[in-house]
């Protein structure tokens, strides 16, 4: 079968183009403001869902390949995705091997935050959606927070990636300086993805997903969302729809959501610490701004 240059044709494509990328996580990290950056460039298409899971075996892996480059649009120079899922190994092993064995020329994109914030914003954001109700004292005691905690541990995540993958092919790119600095991060991260690096993208610095948008809808709301009927029929209300039902939800009572205390962030130092400097090592970066 012929493979194109570009990005595929609805159910045409089997196997994946050259110019394709993966943002691969990390969850609670910027992930979905990265994604909607891209998509403002002229060269890059990007999947129809911000996160297909297709390579997760328990999943949409089943689907096969013809499926997964369908999710494109035809005719984008580079064309990717944003599955933070792609990260969480110990919760989904397996993942690297099929990325590589798929697409092995793929380019990686792995965007981290200071890890505690990150296992902090994780936590929070699940209380928020009603997802877990553990109390902090014992969210490190839970499978939530070893799976929280192994998220945060981004050297044990990227090492899975080069076992396969080249480290110049994997992009690490930092939370802290997507807020500051958005588009000094786009002109390298551009250029990694070989797209024209002087594209000007409008509308940075606002950070999309955060939990702030979340918390004062009823925790019902996240529960009937998580239903595959009202999945399918979110898709097909327009998005001023959409925002419109969530302005007319935040006047339900707010939930209360704890401050986290200083133990816990203590805890959590002292059990990332190792996995830190690892990652610093590898990556040649400082991260300066973390708090360890």
């Amino acid at each position: 079968m012929k493979v194109e240059s570009g990005c595929a044709s609805v159910g045409m494509r089997e196997r994946p183009a050259t110019s394709h990328f993966i943002i691969i996580g990390a969850m609670k990290c910027g992930t979905t403001s990265l994604y909607r950056y891209l998509g403002a460039h002229p060269d890059v298409g990007l999947s129809r869902e911000k996160e297909t899971d297709f390579f997760l075996a328990e999943r949409n892996f089943a689907r096969g390949v013809g499926w997964y480059f369908s999710q494109f649009s035809a005719g984008a120079q580079v064309c990717g995705e944003a599955s933070p899922n792609y990260t969480k190994y110990s919760e989904f092993p397996g993942v690297p091997e099929r990325i590589f064995k798929t697409s092995p020329n793929a380019k990686l994109v792995y965007i981290v935050r200071d890890p505690v914030d990150r296992f902090l914003s994780q936590y929070l954001h699940h209380l928020t959606t009603g997802e877990v109700r553990i109390p902090q004292h014992d969210i490190l005691k839970s499978e939530a927070g070893r799976n929280y905690l192994a998220c945060s541990r981004y050297y044990q995540q990227m090492v899975q990636y080069l076992r396969f993958y080249p480290q110049d092919r994997i992009f690490v790119a930092s939370f802290d300086e997507l807020c500051d600095a958005p588009q000094a991060l786009l002109r390298r991260l551009f250029a990694f993805l070989g797209v024209d690096s002087e594209v000007t993208i409008e509308d940075l610095g606002r950070v999309y997903n955060q939990r702030s948008e979340l918390e004062g809808l009823p925790a019902w709301y996240f529960q009937a969302r998580r239903s595959p009927f009202l999945r399918a029929m979110k898709h097909r209300l327009p998005p001023s729809v959409q925002s419109g039902l969530k302005e007319q939800l935040r006047r339900w009572p707010q939930r209360q959501i704890p401050v986290i205390d200083e133990e816990l962030r203590a805890s959590l130092r002292g059990l990332l610490r190792e996995d830190v400097a690892r990652f610093r090592q590898v990556t040649g970066i400082p991260f300066d701004s973390w708090s360890l």
